[in-house]
């Protein structure tokens, strides 16, 4: 290392003389020579060689004069490296010569500025991980030499001797009148590196001083512009009284009569600046700021200035950018201060509105009259007309160029206002959505029919979509088809699992299999509400769209498709009335083709394929929202343009066609389509040839190779039982399939689509027996390969096919042999979504060929099942298997291998199977109830939960007929053992749910006893309680008993949890009078009591019954306020839990109230210090947050939020980040959640992330700066190092998103994230590598 750098300092000896060379060449390739050199590791020598480091200083500066602009070039690269190289005694002198260059006046004064702002980025600061004291020295310079040589004047003055002239300062007006730009950005350079080093008198100078260049009229727009981002750049490190003097100036300036329209316009934009700086802060200055704001966009001041311009004379042009500017920092106060801004909303709604329609270039005429469509009422349904081809004489009027001849800027201001629109909605909360249709979409459909400017039609469109969003997504009104179990909106993608007709034919299969078909229509519901006021404004919508479409741009019909796309997930039906209006636009959307891409509104690019994708959406979301006796028209004219599109050359617009012709053939068959005729098959016909051609086409995309098989599974399944395809065409299919399923590539989704069409078989499909037994054989094939998905799908198949009488009558020996022997590697427990298929496959097989199926594999498999815990459907579908065995007279193999299991199996599977078995096996088992009556006496432990579980479920499946005495249960709860006790409970009140009158007294009376056997009887009592499917009428006569017992026990500790789960499970019994139990139970004195009853409401979350859904309609939101607001701090943290479950079952009850519980929530993210208590254990001390439990699930509850797609509308999420900004410096846990928050923000709010990623970054460097102690354990330092890769790995997530914030030159107001993105990649290097490689742990 010592050679190096003895090397290095040669070098750099060697090309100083060089420097004078007179030839450029030279000097450029010395000086590139010195920056690589300075740029290593060996320069560092540098700092410790004051004579060296003079010289090299000396020569840089020269070089900073040469005359050759490429010799400049050059040696502004060698001024960073030089100034991490500088000894600390010589960075004042080094900022002292490159002042002085400044004065030069041969020499360009961007070049020494350039390299003062270079240099102070390159020096020590506190974003980088320098030394401490190098920091403050390189601080002391800067304090010392560059801050007085910017502002003009010394602000730390030596008593010992009068301070220099300095004026004009770099930031001042110079000799020349001219203020710099460069200087402005030397100065943010310095606040950005060093801000919260710079003492009061420094801000404040160099704010006054910026706010001075604001303020002069003859600086330029752009050095103005740069000042405002400087001010932006201070204002987060001034003290409150600094802040406070500061927009107190403001003020006083905007309401000075004689200050000049230019300068008001920067003053106003100041404020737009000061909120995206500092949003946390300024809102409590908003009283002061907005009036001001609001003034400037008032009816009066439109009017005295008409007034001043006269009718005659064009509209000044600086008045209107004040009017831009000022709705721009409109825009920005709603965005960073939307809770300080409710107050304001009336005066800015009416601000916006009104420069909405600000057009001075046009006589306003208000038309309030409905506009209809343009397509002939008498047009044939069936086909599309050529669109836009009608002359009309006013068209003239659309264009752009019909106001040519006018100096027009005023569409900039409709622009901003449109903006502000948007922002309003976005912000606006659930109280203020019930009037906002009706205030805002008729201006905002009114402007879109007169505007001209396209720019200012896409803000119009994206704020009606918003609109349209917001409206969709208020469920207030349709409360009531919710607890019917219906809803006004279409189904998510993402729908609930349904059980199959099969399942609900055969008692033993509910809960088991679950069918993949579609859900059935759900009729439109009459409008009410805002609901109404959006349906009464859909023809204007469409009537607009209709008008725009003739000579609008890709962006522009692209915004509009969006726009109706929310005004038809708005509610079933939305536009059922009107889609003959939208065939041709449809049509001609989806045969648009080249042209150049365009920008919409949203920053994306619209192309043709991104407007025919977003197009093919649409007319999907219309068709699945539409009953189908309305959509023939509709799909029939549409369906050769959509056809025509899955030949397209853009694989994504090929899978949007085929996912449209889903729909499409949904929409043309049963059950939505009721009586079928031949016009349909013809139809149908046509979609099935286009579907083909994609599945049997080697050459296309796989992608759309696996959707199209999905397609062609649909459309087969859907026609089976008609006439709509003939069976020539069905055979063919069938094929195709058979020839799908064994292709490696394809077979996955031929063994889901081969499901669709085994579930739907009917006898007249003509289903052959060799293409049953062949795919059977192809699919049981399928379950030994490594892929999960494919198995599953193979398994799902192979379900519908033994389930469906009509494909498993077919089955052969040597096929049911077959499925046998392939099923066998997944009936184990270690995959229980795979063992539950596989196991009602095994149980509709056995009665096939019982003799030949139950042979020693299938008992040791299912022996070994015994040994593993099963509950819920794997526990039901293991006893259906179980269960058909016994029915078929051959359970004594597998009696006899379960009793060898004995002990070794798990007792909750292994009794249960024996008792089941005991009762549909016949008397030849080997084994009688007697014995297991005897083995309840039984020494071992083990031997006598087995039996007192077998005795269980003889009692459970064979009633009053049960062979023995319920004394025996019991006798057992005196036993010794706590495990006998707690089995021979469960056992009893299994036993006793067969007959509840005779034996649910007597657990009541139990329960209520007060003696040590009050919790086993909780036991049996929830056992009884988990029964009740098949006799619910016999228990509730007891649910009054039941209730009053449970609730006296269930607040001691140890009943809680049984206590909170029996109470749960009677309000499932009667929900209309318990709910109002609980609720009042909730105003209890003991905290224990009020805990219970919260857990007990959470239990009832998950049931779907039409009861309960009816009865929390109007109690649930009054049930979770009052348990939020519970004063222990345990409860509140069970509430917000509860409230978790609330979202995730019960959605279309939470989300219309969620601005009464959201607060609540909120706050308890916060850290409240009087929670926080020092615990000291011998000589160590360490810190206890009682409140961290709560905010962790506070935390789950806001991602909870974020993850549930119809509650997107009803948030805010500015006060989403301002809690996940605190959060990231927070526990692990808390840490993870907003991470994950924040990545999902980025998607949905892109320009509110990128505005806050300053503050992120500041929370990021608190969580990187931590450092493990020097004796800090292995653990400490994992969980450090696992902390910075997270914060890390969202870092270069950021980064890739907005790549623009990662260099301060493109926007100043993001110079903290770049200096922090800088400092990250440079100091943790070696994680982000692994990051970025894929190698981190």
């Amino acid at each position: 290392m010592a050679r190096d750098r003895a090397s290095a300092m040669q070098s750099i000896a060697s090309l100083l003389p060089k420097l004078d060379d007179p030839d450029p060449d030279i000097r450029f390739m010395q000086l590139n020579d010195l920056a690589a050199i300075l740029s290593t590791q060996s320069s560092e020598q540098l700092r410790s060689d004051t004579h060296a480091a003079a010289r090299v200083i000396d020569r840089i500066i020269k070089a900073l004069t040469d005359s050759n602009g490429e010799v400049q070039n050059q040696a502004l690269k060698c001024v960073g490296p030089l100034a991490r190289r500088t000894p600390n005694d010589y960075i004042a002198p080094y900022f002292d010569k490159i002042t002085e260059l400044t004065a030069r006046k041969e020499l360009d004064a961007s070049v020494p500025l350039t390299a003062l702002r270079v240099v102070v980025g390159s020096l020590p600061n506190p974003l980088t991980s320098a030394n401490e004291r190098d920091i403050k020295e390189a601080f002391a310079a800067i304090s010392r030499v560059l801050i007085p040589r910017l502002v003009g004047r010394v602000l730390l003055a030596n008593e010992k001797r009068p301070p220099p002239d300095l004026s004009p300062g770099l930031l001042q007006q110079q000799k020349d009148k001219s203020y710099s730009a460069d200087a402005v950005d030397v100065a943010i350079e310095v606040v950005h590196c060093y801000g919260s080093s710079l003492r009061n008198e420094e801000l404040a100078a160099l704010g006054a001083t910026l706010f001075h260049t604001i303020s002069d009229s003859q600086a330029n727009g752009v050095v103005k512009k740069r000042a405002l981002a400087g001010v932006s750049a201070i204002v987060p490190y001034y003290k409150t009284a600094q802040l406070t003097e500061l927009v107190e100036f403001i003020a006083a300036q905007v309401e000075d009569p004689d200050t000049s329209i230019n300068h008001r316009r920067y003053l106003i934009s100041g404020v737009g600046s000061l909120a995206r700086a500092i949003p946390t802060r300024i809102g409590a200055y908003l009283n002061v700021l907005a009036p001001f704001v609001l003034n400037v966009l008032s009816q009066e001041e439109m009017d005295a200035a008409r007034e001043d311009s006269g009718d005659e004379v064009e509209v000044d042009p600086e008045v209107e950018e004040l009017r831009e500017a000022t709705l721009v920092t409109l825009d920005s106060l709603l965005a960073s201060c939307p809770g300080e801004m409710q107050r304001h909303l009336d005066g800015t709604l009416s601000a916006a509105l009104r420069y909405l329609k600000y057009d001075p270039n046009v006589v306003d005429v208000e038309d309030d009259e409905e506009m209809s469509g343009t397509q002939d009422a008498q047009s044939d349904d069936g086909d599309t007309e050529p669109f836009g081809d009608d002359d009309d004489e006013y068209d003239g009027l659309d264009d752009d160029d019909a106001f040519g001849d006018v100096e027009d800027t005023s569409w900039k201001v409709r622009r901003s206002a449109a903006k502000v629109l948007l922002t309003l909605i976005a912000i606006s909360t659930t109280a203020d959505q019930e009037g906002l249709i009706a205030k805002l979409a008729p201006p905002l459909l009114s402007r879109l029919s007169k505007e001209r400017e396209d720019s200012v039609r896409l803000e119009i469109i994206s704020a009606t979509t918003a609109l349209m969003h917001k409206t969709a997504s208020m469920p207030r009104t349709h409360r009531d088809e919710a607890v019917n179990g219906s809803t006004t909106t279409p189904m998510s993608n993402k729908r609930k699992r349904r059980d199959s007709n099969i399942s609900n034919r055969d008692v033993d299969l509910q809960g088991l299999v679950h069918s993949r078909a579609s859900p059935p229509f759900v009729p439109p519901s009459p409008p009410v509400g805002a609901q109404a006021d959006l349906a009464n404004l859909i023809p204007r919508i469409i009537s607009a769209t209709v008008k725009l479409w003739k000579k609008a741009s890709i962006a522009l019909k692209q915004a509009a498709i969006l726009m109706l796309k929310a005004v038809a997930e708005s509610r079933n039906g939305a536009l059922a009335d009107h889609l003959q209006q939208l065939e041709d636009p449809f049509a001609d959307a989806l045969t648009s083709s080249g042209g150049s891409g365009s920008t919409n509104a949203s920053g994306s690019t619209a192309t043709a394929a991104s407007l025919q994708i977003e197009t093919l959406a649409l007319v999907s979301t219309i068709t699945e929202t539409n009953p189908s006796t309305v959509l023939m028209p509709f799909v029939i004219a549409l369906i050769s343009p959509v056809t025509s599109l899955v030949s397209d050359r853009n694989y994504k617009v090929s899978q949007a066609a085929l996912s449209t012709m889903e729909q499409f053939a949904k929409a043309l068959s049963p059950p939505r389509l009721p009586a079928t005729n031949q016009d349909h098959a013809i139809h149908i016909e046509k979609l099935y040839s286009v579907t083909l051609g994609p599945v049997n086409n080697v050459n296309a995309d796989l992608e759309v190779r696996h959707r199209a098989i999905q397609v062609f599974g649909v459309l087969v399944s859907r026609t089976s039982g008609t006439k709509l395809l003939s069976l020539d065409a069905r055979s063919k299919a069938l094929g195709v399939l058979d020839d799908r399923l064994k292709n490696e590539t394809t077979r996955r989704e031929a063994a889901q689509a081969i499901g669709l069409v085994a579930e739907a078989a009917t006898t007249s499909d003509n289903v052959g027996i060799s293409w049953v037994q062949e795919v059977s054989v192809e699919l049981a094939n399928q379950l030994r390969k490594a892929d999960r998905s494919l198995r599953a799908a193979s398994l799902e198949a192979l379900q519908f096919l033994a389930l469906n009488p009509v494909t498993a009558s077919q089955y052969g020996t040597d096929t049911i042999q077959n499925i046998q022997t392939q099923l066998m590697p997944v009936i184990r427990a270690d995959d229980l979504n795979l063992l539950t298929p596989a196991l009602v496959v095994l149980a509709k097989i056995i009665p096939t060929n019982a003799e030949v199926l139950v042979n020693p594999p299938v008992v040791e498999a299912l022996c070994k099942l015994s040994q593993a815990h099963l509950e819920g459907p794997p526990l039901k579908a293991y006893l259906l298997v179980i269960k058909m065995i016994g029915e078929q007279g051959l359970g004594t193999p597998l009696m006899t291998g379960l009793l060898a299991v004995g002990t070794n199996g798990d007792t909750h599977t292994l009794g249960r199977a024996i008792g089941t078995l005991m009762v549909h096996g016949g008397n030849n088992l080997g084994v009688s109830v007697d014995a297991f009556i005897g083995e309840v006496q039984n020494k071992d432990d083990n031997s006598a939960c087995l039996a007192l579980t077998v005795l269980g479920e003889i009692g459970l499946r064979m009633g009053a007929q049960s062979p023995f005495d319920m004394k025996i249960f019991y006798k057992s709860l005196s036993a010794k053992s706590d495990k006998v006790r707690l089995s021979a409970a469960i056992a009893l009140g299994s036993a006793s749910s067969s007959d509840i009158k005779q034996y649910l007294p007597a657990v009541l009376r139990g329960v209520s006893s007060g003696s040590d056997q009050e919790y086993l009887h909780l036991h049996s009592l929830k056992e009884i309680l988990q029964h009740t499917e098949n006799s619910a009428s016999s228990i509730m006569p007891y649910t009054q008993d039941m209730w009053t017992v449970v609730f006296a026990v269930a607040a001691k500790e140890d009943n809680q949890a049984v206590g909170a789960e029996c109470l749960g499970r009677v309000v499932l019994l009667d929900p209309a009078k318990y709910l109002q139990e609980l609720h009042q139970a909730l105003d209890g004195q003991e905290a224990s009591q009020r805990g219970t009853v919260i857990s007990a409401f959470r239990f009832t979350l998950s049931n779907s019954s039409s009861s309960l859904n009816q009865a929390l309609t109007r109690s649930i939101v009054p049930l979770l306020k009052k348990m939020l607001s519970d004063s222990d701090i345990g409860n509140r943290r069970l509430a917000v839990t509860t409230l978790t479950a609330a979202l995730q079952n019960k959605p279309e009850f939470i989300l219309p109230d969620l601005d009464q519980l959201l607060p609540v929530v909120l706050a308890d993210t916060h850290i409240k210090k009087e929670l926080i208590k020092t615990v000291r254990i011998g000589p160590f001390t360490h810190q206890e947050d009682a409140g961290l439990d709560l905010r962790k699930s506070a935390f789950a509850a806001l991602y909870t939020l974020m993850e549930t797609p119809r509650a997107l509308p009803f948030l805010t999420f500015s006060s989403f980040f301002d809690r996940i900004v605190d959060g990231v410096a927070d526990d692990h846990d808390i840490r993870t959640l907003c991470n994950l928050m924040l990545s999902r923000l980025s998607d949905l709010d892109a320009e509110e992330t990128k505005r806050r990623l300053p503050t992120l970054a500041e929370s990021f460097r608190k969580v990187l700066d931590q450092k493990p102690k020097e004796n800090a354990v292995k653990q400490e330092i994992e969980r450090i190092n696992e902390a910075n890769s997270s914060v890390i790995r969202m870092s270069l997530e950021l980064g890739q998103k907005f790549p623009s914030a990662n260099n301060a030159s493109v926007d100043s107001d993001l110079a903290a994230w770049r200096n922090y993105f800088e400092f990250m990649q440079k100091e943790f290097a070696g994680t982000v590598k692994q990051i970025t490689t894929g190698n981190d742990a």
